[in-house]
């Protein structure tokens, strides 16, 4: 037995215990320094804000409009501000729906969205699966009614995880796009099963191949035609029409696809699109400080506005202090909300640009999924925070959080709202799809 042998292990072990010791008390140190740091941080931000605001010159294209005044402070465009009276309090607070285990082996879901009129769910999962289900059975008075959603819905196999979903507009569109990590858009039809009971969907083949060389970051269907825009990581924005009757006039699920047009918006790539309207879509392109609208109905003419409040001159109208990582046009289509990485969200005029609201009081960096949504009224609007799972609630008017909805254990990954009922779905790291109605 060689007892100096095992003192010496011995020595080593409580030796190497107190160093882990050391090193664990050493990293809640600095993680408190990191966070107090972040804190600092969005101070600053706000002040660069504020005094940039301050130093706001006119230019000659808002004195022309007659945005600006001479003194630099904003006049009376005869425009109306919608958001004079706080919201009405009607807005989605109970997590009536919580699904689990949508994906096989209880993968992350990575994005939602609902149908036209909200009937069913589609997620993307990390293993590569995108899944259909009708949510509503889960409302049933009876302890499996959850489980029985999730046991019934349909899943269809992708080319790789799928990061973002759209359904196209209106009950005579029934496709759902998928956006893949290898760059895939997966076209996929949809509706009622054998007998009209559940659902089936099938993988449609388009005509042309639909593949980015970069992974798909955002999708926008035109909610009045079968357009569908794409946005991906190589630095390109597609945007296709889609012949839905192709689809169902022949028997080997081939669909008609043809480009109307391929942007390329230069240096880094896009990070998120919208449709504001039927015929204007939106892109941002990160490390720029405006929002390119392309006008479909006029040869893709492309205007350009400006991110920047006042669009301030002495140097400030290049800079860009944040990224918009999502947005959302309001239900009305005059308003726009998007979600920035440095924890802010911004509420702009459609059309003019104008800031009308910033939204503090979450947290969400460069290394967070920032999404966001609007309530059905227009009123209020959601979005996540990286801090822990709530779902933050503001009330445009007084650009005032009223609350945080708690139902997630872990920060929101995916956002969706309906523009026409008061349903909002989110999905989590925590695995699980939320369905969030009002009481």
């Amino acid at each position: 037995m060689d007892l100096l042998g095992d003192l010496g292990a011995t020595d080593q072990l409580t030796s190497a215990r107190l160093e882990n010791a050391v090193l664990t008390a050493k990293v809640r140190e600095l993680s408190v320094k990191v966070k107090e740091l972040m804190i600092e941080n969005q101070s600053l931000l706000v002040e660069v804000e504020l005094y940039r605001k301050e130093a706001a010159l006119p230019n000659f294209s808002s004195m022309a409009l007659g945005g600006v005044s001479n003194d630099g402070m904003d006049v009376d465009d005869g425009t109306t501000d919608d958001f004079v009276q706080s919201g009405n309090g009607l807005y989605p607070t109970d997590p009536a729906v919580t699904l689990q285990g949508l994906h096989e082996n209880n993968a992350n879901p990575l994005c939602c969205a609902l149908n036209h009129n909200d009937s069913i769910l589609a997620t993307g999962g990390a293993n590569g699966t995108l899944t259909l289900c009708q949510w509503g059975g889960a409302l049933a008075p009876t302890p499996t009614a959850a489980a029985t959603v999730v046991q019934q819905a349909v899943t269809v196999t992708c080319p790789g995880p799928v990061i973002c979903v759209a359904f196209a507009g209106g009950a005579d569109t029934p496709i759902v796009a998928a956006g893949c990590m290898d760059g895939s858009i997966v076209l996929v039809g949809f509706g009622s099963g054998i007998g009209g009971v559940g659902l089936q969907a099938t993988v449609l083949t388009p005509t042309i191949e639909l593949k980015c060389t970069k992974y798909i970051k955002g999708l926008a269907w035109s909610p009045t035609a079968p357009i569908l825009a794409a946005a991906s990581a190589d630095g390109t924005v597609v945007v296709l029409q889609v012949d839905v009757a192709s689809s169902s006039n022949n028997n080997n699920n081939t669909v008609d696809v043809k480009v109307l047009r391929k942007l390329f918006l230069g240096g880094a790539a896009p990070e998120s699109i919208c449709f504001a309207g039927s015929n204007n879509l939106v892109c941002y392109t990160r490390d720029t400080p405006y929002l390119s609208f392309f006008d479909l109905a006029n040869d893709f003419q492309q205007t350009k506005i400006n991110l920047n409040a006042a669009n301030a001159t002495g140097g400030f109208e290049e800079h860009v202090s944040f990224a918009v990582m999502d947005m959302a046009v309001s239900p009305n289509g005059k308003h726009l909300a998007l979600a920035t990485d440095t924890s802010r969200n911004i509420i702009i005029d459609a059309v003019t640009g104008k800031q009308l609201r910033n939204l503090y009081g979450h947290t969400n960096d460069s290394f967070s999924n920032p999404k966001i949504g609007w309530s059905s009224n227009g009123q209020y609007v959601f979005g996540n925070t990286q801090e822990g799972g709530a779902l933050v609630v503001w009330d445009v008017a007084s650009a005032e959080i009223t609350t945080r909805l708690e139902g997630h254990k872990n920060p929101i990954r995916s956002l969706w709202s309906s523009p026409t009922s008061d349903t909002v779905v989110t999905t989590s790291f925590d695995k699980q799809t939320i369905v969030w109605l009002t009481k």
